[in-house]
């Protein structure tokens, strides 16, 4: 009886982790899902299949000239045209990493077209049990056999999630000056529904939240990927009750780095 009971013990703790194991693996195959899409209709100029891959209140960020520029992912899709299959271009796409908390994600993909290599940052967020592409920022080299990939100062990248995390526990929106570009936004999946809000109206509730937040117990800058003027950064901040991890889109605009997106997952 108590080997049949050891028997029995074993293999729910076996079903347990095999089961975790599975959730994260089946969150990693979901989340490839729009990944693929993007990009196969990407290189294909397909409207149709990008549009399965981007939720429908995203954008994308990017630099023209140095200066922040921005498309909604409705104009992003109006302005796609299918390529020519026979133009001899070769294209070789692919998924560089995922990184994936509760509801949110962010994933790095490179597209090699030979004369312009893209690296773009995409955020996800699951809506409603399905995962979507809730935010891109890009950075480019054109003609990569002459032109070299801006080195990325981490330094100055880590000065900014520093005072971030200041403002953070400060509570004060006086501290939030220029971390934020202008136009960036704030998301989250709560519910299973998409949630966007503008840097003004996260400003507006910034100190009414943090002072009744309960105390921050510890909070840590846990990892930061960057390529040229574009970066990613993943902090967490922990809460005697919970966890929220924040994933912050950053471009080098007129060689300030500043926060073009967040995404917040809520444990």
């Amino acid at each position: 009886m108590k080997n049949t009971l050891m028997i029995l013990i074993f293999l729910l703790l076996t079903f347990s982790v095999n089961a975790q194991k599975n959730t994260q693996l089946t969150d990693i195959e979901a989340i490839t899902i729009p990944l693929q899409n993007y990009l196969s209709g990407h290189i294909k100029g397909d409207k149709n299949v990008l549009g399965k891959a981007l939720h429908s209140e995203g954008k994308l960020s990017y630099l023209r000239d140095g200066k922040y520029a921005k498309l909604e992912f409705s104009d992003y899709l109006s302005r796609m045209k299918l390529r020519n299959k026979d133009d001899s271009v070769e294209r070789i796409p692919y998924i560089k990493s995922i990184d994936v908390t509760g509801n949110v994600a962010v994933a790095k993909l490179v597209l090699d077209y030979s004369s312009i290599i893209f690296t773009d940052y995409m955020t996800l967020l699951k809506i409603a049990g399905e995962w979507k592409i809730s935010n891109k920022i890009a950075y480019s080299v054109r003609d990569p056999k002459n032109n070299k990939t801006r080195i990325t100062n981490i330094t100055e990248i880590m000065a900014l999630l520093l005072r971030y995390e200041q403002a953070l526990k400060s509570g004060d929106p006086k501290d939030l000056a220029g971390i934020f570009h202008a136009e960036a936004k704030i998301m989250s999946s709560e519910n299973g529904k998409f949630r966007g809000v503008t840097l003004n109206h996260f400003k507006d509730r910034f100190a009414q939240k943090t002072s009744k937040a309960p105390v921050l117990i510890s909070h840590k800058i846990q990892s930061v990927d960057a390529f040229g003027d574009a970066a990613v950064a993943k902090i967490q901040l922990n809460y005697p009750n919970s966890t929220i991890t924040h994933y912050l889109s950053l471009l080098r605009i007129n060689g300030q780095w500043q926060v073009v997106n967040k995404a917040i997952d809520k444990n």
